[in-house]
């Protein structure tokens, strides 16, 4: 045999016992993933305080409400858009942020589950329980007034949404009392409905990301990146807050590449102030998870790919992502990769599944329980202890 066919013969080899073993790989973190997941599902199932959604509009593309000019006062439109402009401010995906991790056979290979819904049903459900945050800044500075969404995941008025959009609730007095002011803005167009409070915002995004605060074009993975606001007063002094407000369940099951999803929140990316802050419309959209991430374990999905949609903008950030075999909030919108349209933008979540480790690690007891304390009190043991440090943090990143 000559060097040239020993050469063929070793690499032939060597490509085969490769293909074995990540054919073993895959099937065991499948097995645990199905496993892990199940176990956190009936959790958050016993948990849910889901309930009926009022009907709202048809979807939006907001888009369309672009065509006024940008007074001197700008809206950033928080998260996911990366080709940002200097009245932006962005999350864009970090290059290899997260590793991809072994997936699900592809969906064609697998018996496609029935709807336990109609698409409209989820779409409704949806629209009804995410919200648009808009925090404005009064003083000059680097710091800058921006927008992002919210989803309602508790009937007490509990909302999820990305801790660099809740950041600025640790800001409410800098640099002098009420300089920043957040309010919580519902329907379409987004109309002001509810002043909210910090319930939790992790230490370690603060830690990590601190610095970015006043970034033209601030860089995230999504790792850490999210934050509960609970709802505290009616922004009209003559309204009542409701017994219950619509929301949405969670779930912590794992997604896999090809699972139905619809994902909504109020993007804004080209959009200037003044339609930001009065002509700001609901969009949702249809889509399908692509590449699975994982920030340090091949057996846990942190991260989803949800490819190109017109919610692929600024201001999407900390909106929902919805699975439509069953209505469950499966993961919350947090960054996106760079492009110049929205269909060449990469749009990422970080999944519940995620955010119930993160919280577990954290000392937190994981969504269930966390969820389970009386709020009030959560918001106050949070606002004497890490609020503190964590404002200080921006403080001082804001002053170099």
């Amino acid at each position: 045999m000559d060097l040239f066919s020993g050469l063929i013969s070793f690499w032939t080899g060597l490509v085969t016992s490769s293909l074995i073993i990540i054919q073993l790989f895959t099937a065991s973190a499948s097995a645990y993933l199905t496993s892990l997941s199940s176990s956190l599902d009936s959790f958050l199932a016993s948990y849910s305080t889901e309930t009926t959604s009022p009907p709202l509009s048809s979807p939006q593309d907001t888009s369309t409400h672009s065509n006024t000019t940008t007074p001197s006062t700008t809206v950033a439109s928080t998260t996911t858009a990366s080709n940002a402009t200097t009245t932006q401010k962005t999350i864009a995906q970090k290059p290899a942020a997260a590793q991809p991790v072994a997936s699900a056979p592809a969906p064609t290979q697998k018996t496609p589950l029935t709807p336990l819904l109609p698409p409209e049903q989820v779409n409704t459900a949806a629209r009804a329980s995410i919200v648009n945050i808009l925090c404005m800044v009064q003083s000059s500075g680097s710091l800058r007034s921006i927008s992002g969404s919210g989803v309602i995941i508790d009937a007490r008025g509990v909302i999820l949404t990305n801790a660099h959009i809740g950041q600025y609730f640790l800001l409410r007095d800098y640099p002098t009392k009420d300089s920043v002011s957040c309010v919580v803005r519902t329907g379409s167009p987004a109309t002001p409905a509810y002043s909210a409070a910090l319930l939790y915002l992790p230490l370690a995004w603060i830690n990590e990301n601190a610095s970015q605060i006043s970034a033209e074009q601030a860089l995230g993975t999504g790792e850490n990146d999210y934050a509960f606001l609970h709802i505290t007063g009616p922004i009209n002094p003559q309204a009542a807050l409701p017994a219950a407000f619509s929301n949405i369940a969670m779930s912590g099951s794992s997604l896999d590449t090809g699972d139905q999803v619809l994902v909504a929140g109020y993007p804004a990316g080209f959009l200037d102030a003044i339609t930001i802050e009065r002509n700001l419309y609901a969009t949702s959209a249809f889509t399908a998870i692509g590449q699975l991430y994982t920030f340090d374990s091949p057996t846990t999905i942190d991260v989803v790919s949800l490819g190109g949609t017109v919610v692929s903008q600024g201001g999407s950030s900390g909106g929902a992502v919805v699975r439509t075999y069953d209505g469950k909030l499966a993961g919350l919108i947090s960054t996106a990769t760079t492009g110049t349209t929205t269909a060449s933008r990469d749009l990422r979540a970080i999944t519940i599944g995620y955010i119930n480790r993160s919280l577990t690690q954290a000392g937190k007891g994981g969504l269930v329980e966390f969820l389970s304390g009386d709020l009030v009190t959560i918001a106050a043991n949070f606002a004497s202890t890490l609020f503190v440090e964590e404002k200080k943090k921006l403080v001082e990143a804001l002053s170099r």
